[in-house]
């Protein structure tokens, strides 16, 4: 069809609050994971960035690789990677999660982030140049994020998104305990969509969107009327 969307995930800047951030829309019903992720990563920073370093040069910090960066399951799949790459060794998933990942119990709720080093940034964080050492294979959570505000479906999806990844991710470590933590009920986690993926490319956004959220993001019929008004490339 003409004027089919080359991203089936369009992010657009947009102010937020009297500042430039940005919005996205979902433009086809199977759009997934991974096309979210190319939409995000293809804004310029630049000129995200530009409220904040009015000279437009800013490379970016380490702000963002300290507190809590909390992990989904393919992010660990990442970390495997990516440390077979800076390493050479291929580790299994759990020993990653033993010496890479904290896991976090309160109450009846389970955390898996990042580990951290005493000054609270991320372990993978080359000290001296202060350069992320598996870059190519970092997180969901470090590749979507700008110094920058989100409009509320934006940052709705993005923490939905997270947020499911790393239940799936509770799950897999509680399938592997000997004994299970006390206060926490494994049944309390149920099978995602991430569960058996092992791309963001196999998961669909409309599976982890509630309705709500998903109206919120899917406008196709926006998409169509900018292309045939010639103000998108044809």
């Amino acid at each position: 069809m003409p004027g089919e969307p080359k991203n089936p995930v369009r992010a657009r800047y947009w102010r937020v609050n009297g500042k430039q951030g940005y919005d996205l829309q979902v433009l086809t019903p199977g759009a997934r994971v991974s096309d979210y992720i190319a939409a995000v990563e293809g804004l310029e920073p630049a000129r995200l960035f530009r409220p904040y370093n009015p000279d437009g040069d800013c490379l970016g910090c380490d702000h963002c690789c300290g507190g809590r960066l909390p992990l989904t399951i393919l992010d660990v799949y990442g970390l495997q990677q990516g440390l077979r790459d800076l390493t050479g060794k291929d580790l299994p998933l759990p020993k990653i999660l033993e010496k890479y990942c904290q896991v976090h119990l309160v109450g009846r709720t389970v955390d898996i982030t990042l580990r951290t080093d005493a000054e609270g940034y991320c372990l993978l964080l080359e000290p001296r140049r202060r350069r992320c050492r598996i870059y190519n294979h970092r997180p969901l959570i470090c590749r979507t994020y700008f110094c920058s505000p989100l409009t509320r479906p934006a940052r709705l999806l993005r923490e939905r998104i997270v947020n499911t990844g790393e239940d799936e991710l509770v799950r897999y470590w509680l399938a592997r305990q000997k004994t299970t933590p006390p206060g926490i009920r494994p049944s309390d986690w149920q099978p995602t969509p991430f569960a058996g993926c092992h791309s963001y490319a196999e998961i669909t956004l409309k599976a982890l969107c509630p309705p709500e959220l998903w109206r919120g993001l899917y406008n196709p019929d926006d998409y169509k009327a900018l292309w045939y008004k010639g103000w998108l490339k044809k």
